[in-house]
């Protein structure tokens, strides 16, 4: 494979943006899920101070992390992160029928 042929694969995988821009977009996602998970925690410890459940806000939580995890498993192929996300997408479930089931 010659070089030109190298460069134009690496252009046409970045979707139009620069190796920078793309990790700087990564990190705003990082930092967007962390507000994100960060609310979702407030809201249920509101709701438990109330006597309510949380189950909602914790299935929220638990697939966002189940798909982190998942997406780093996809990029490193290490089987311990398939197994976190596998125990993460578990958790979401047993939430979400909760949820679902009141």
């Amino acid at each position: 494979m010659d070089r030109d042929e190298i460069l134009k694969k690496a252009q046409a995988g970045a979707i139009g943006m620069d190796e920078r821009e793309q990790q700087v977009l990564g990190l705003s996602f990082g930092i967007g899920g962390i507000l994100m998970v960060l609310l979702c925690v407030i809201l249920a410890i509101i709701r438990l101070v109330n006597g309510q459940d949380a189950y909602d806000y914790t299935a929220i939580v638990f697939l966002y992390l189940a798909g982190v995890e998942l997406h780093l498993y996809w990029r490193t192929r290490r089987r311990g992160l398939a197994l976190l996300a596998a125990a993460c997408g578990l958790v979401f479930a047993g939430n979400l029928a909760m949820f679902l089931l009141g």
